[in-house]
């Protein structure tokens, strides 16, 4: 049956996902000598990240989906702790990703290798919680939870703006999403290199 909830999460994910590929072909390209480091570009993934992903999607996980399945279950526990574990490490890293560009900007000896190790490593990471997410987690979800619990979390879901306090995380996202996107080079972006002359 078919779930706001889940449609969401997918969709976020493919975002994500669309941001921490051209973050990993960003740092391929860098690392091998073939294109300049782009910091704005490099600025504003980091942005995304930070305001999306680990202020927004992370709790609304956590706070509606998390719960709802731990309400039901217990044979997905230590899947569930694990990912909020994971949660948990993703903006420390996040951080330490951040201080590492400044030193890469900054021409610091040896902060360019650095650099590109975190990166490859948090996509690795974040890639691994999102399957672990999509193909463990969401199934169990669609097996054990009632009616009831969905429309409590798809309403939670479809709330990604809250107006009456001028949070606007969703709106925020895509603008910075669609900055990513005229930022990048072929093929992850739009920046009018695609489009043709004549």
């Amino acid at each position: 049956m078919y779930h706001k909830a889940v449609q969401i999460i997918n969709d976020e994910h493919a975002a994500i996902t669309a941001v921490l590929y051209t973050l990993r072909y960003l740092v391929h390209h860098m690392r091998d000598g073939s294109q300049q480091p782009n910091f704005p570009l490099l600025r504003a993934i980091f942005d995304y990240i930070s305001a999306y992903p680990d202020r927004w999607h992370h709790p609304k996980e956590e706070q509606y989906l998390f719960v709802a399945v731990k309400r039901r279950t217990h044979d997905v526990d230590a899947l569930i702790e694990g990912l909020e574990r994971e949660h948990q490490k993703s903006y420390p890293m996040l951080r330490e990703l951040q201080n590492a560009l400044l030193a890469f900007q900054n021409a610091s000896p040896g902060a360019g290798g650095k650099f590109y190790d975190l990166c490859e490593r948090y996509v690795e990471i974040e890639w691994a919680h999102m399957r672990k997410e999509e193909d463990e987690l969401i199934p169990e979800a669609e097996k054990v939870l009632t009616e009831a619990d969905w429309t409590e979390i798809d309403s939670a879901f479809q709330e990604n703006d809250n107006p009456l306090f001028g949070i606007k995380p969703k709106q925020d996202a895509e603008r910075l999403y669609q900055k990513i996107l005229s930022l990048a080079p072929d093929p992850m972006g739009y920046s009018g290199k695609g489009e043709t002359s004549g």
